[in-house]
């Protein structure tokens, strides 16, 4: 894997032709990070310049963030695997966490929230997750990891797993390469006292909770039959519905319930393919956003792996009178919006934080003679996969011309595991 650390080195910079700052694109303009990946200036001085690497034809953006990916899930596109993810060899899943990675990197991903779903064995749990882990690090991208609670898994069993978890992150990965999050199945799916366990081990280790909020019409409905509640009054019953929350979908909320959700500053993150198969409306965007929760977007259950393709099923939602002004729009929901949703500390391009960035071929044909003004809308609503030619997490390279360094190996390996485990369904 190339760095951009020489060794000895105090700080690496970079002077694309234009960079993503402040909410617009900049020209002539270098940035810098320390040994560490974090960002310590911007400059237009001549000698800065000079020493900057050139990024000769490219824009510079901050990595987007997918806020809930099912990684594992990733297997079954194109197949039909039943029980997948149970009863996989530790390798198996490495192999297919490592092909999810890979494939969010080559579209500008730097930073993914892992909804980890296996069986009822904790001890496989505990296993399997560490093997996401690994994958991410062997990537090289960044992981909230989210074991994910079920009605199979008694609470005392997971929260041991959450533990062990987060004692080996602790332990092993003391920067912020990893961090720990929780998640819910479904709110109607758990009975309160373990929504309850849950919520107070997250709100104690000051952990976010990713939880599928009512997102069909069917959903709300089989809940209230079953529970006597809608979704999110049960968790707003068990303390749930605070800053820590980020809502998966959410596309089937009363007025009075995107109001609570806004008040609370929670998160909703809408997986747009996901949410195509659903029976409900698609969530209200602006309202949610005119309330005060924070927008984030998913891959969900890697039905298509370009997040940017999935936010541009959703442009009609997010409204505002011009084209450019949306897309600005969804361009901070895919970065500002997903970092702060799961505590990154990336999201933007500014002081302070990770130098995590992906490029764009200025020439690419799917852009390419877009004026300054409507780069940005360009990029958003027209940019091709192959555009995104590099990108960097922490300083540090982890795809080069449209290329991860690992990636023949890691294709041919998931392409292995997705034949073997199709063959033994």
């Amino acid at each position: 894997m190339t760095t951009a650390h020489p060794t000895g080195a105090r700080e690496s910079g970079w002077l694309p032709d234009c960079v993503y700052t402040g909410g617009r694109l900049e020209t002539g303009l270098a940035f810098f990070a320390d040994p560490l990946g974090r960002i310590t200036r911007f400059s237009r001085e001549p000698a800065d310049l000079a020493a900057a690497r050139r990024l000769n034809g490219m824009a510079a953006l901050p990595g987007m963030v997918d806020t809930c990916a099912h990684v594992l899930a990733r297997v079954q596109r194109g197949r039909t695997i039943a029980g997948a993810s149970q009863a996989w060899t530790p390798h198996e899943v490495r192999d297919v966490a490592k092909m999810a990675f890979v494939e969010m990197l080559l579209s500008g991903v730097s930073c993914v929230a892992a909804f980890h779903r296996v069986g009822a064995d904790p001890g496989e749990l505990e296993a399997s997750a560490r093997e996401v882990m690994r994958a991410a690090h062997e990537v090289g991208i960044r992981l909230t990891l989210c074991p994910v609670a079920t009605a199979t898994l008694p609470a005392d069993a997971y929260l041991r797993v959450m533990e062990a978890v987060r004692v080996h992150v602790a332990r092993e990965h003391p920067g912020d390469e990893f961090w720990l999050g929780a998640a819910i199945d479904q709110a109607g799916a758990l009975p309160a006292d373990q929504l309850k366990a849950i919520g107070a081990y997250a709100h104690a280790q000051r952990l976010r909770v990713l939880v599928p909020l009512a997102s069909s019409a069917r959903e709300a409905e089989t809940c209230i039959a079953q529970t006597g509640r809608r979704p999110f009054d049960l968790l707003a019953g068990q303390g749930l519905v605070d800053k820590r929350l980020v809502a998966v979908n959410a596309s089937t909320l009363s007025g009075d319930e995107v109001k609570a959700l806004g008040a609370a500053r929670a998160a909703v993150c809408v997986c747009p393919a996901d949410a195509q198969s659903d029976d409900g409306p698609p969530a209200d965007l602006d309202a949610l956003q005119a309330a005060g929760a924070t927008i984030a977007f998913g891959s969900g259950t890697m039905r298509q792996g370009n997040l940017l393709d999935a936010a541009r099923q959703v442009p009609g939602r997010m409204r505002h009178p011009s084209s450019a002004e949306r897309a600005a729009r969804l361009f901070a929901a895919l970065t500002v919006g997903g970092a702060r949703s799961l505590g990154a500390p990336s999201g933007a391009l500014e002081v302070g934080r990770p130098a995590d960035f992906f490029t764009v071929n200025l020439y690419d044909p799917s852009i390419a003679g877009a004026a300054p003004e409507g780069l940005l809308e360009a990029i958003v609503f027209s940019l091709e996969r192959r555009g995104v030619r590099d990108v960097w997490i922490g300083g540090r390279q982890r795809l080069a011309g449209g290329r991860h360094a690992q990636q023949g190996p890691v294709v041919a390996r998931f392409v292995e595991v997705a034949q073997k485990l199709g063959a033994a369904d």
